[in-house]
């Protein structure tokens, strides 16, 4: 898999999780956005997503959406 389509499939993959975490949330994404990012440009990942993105079969997308999602909600 080249890296384009490698970007684009944890592109969704990500979305899909935070859709099922926060999808229901009428504030979202305006108020409750599942990161923080830092003016360094660290991102912390909220608990939440944390927790989804720790579980078997999402564990290789921590590190990539720490560097990520930040892009994804610009």
């Amino acid at each position: 898999m080249n890296l384009s389509n490698l970007h684009s499939e944890n592109t969704i993959r990500l979305l899909d999780i935070i859709f099922g975490l926060y999808g229901g949330d009428k504030q979202y994404p305006s108020v409750h956005l599942p990161f923080i990012a830092d003016d360094d440009g660290g991102v912390l990942l909220g608990g939440d997503l944390m927790t989804e993105l720790n579980k078997d079969g999402n564990q290789d997308l921590v590190e990539w959406a720490q560097q990520n999602i930040v892009s994804l909600f610009e």
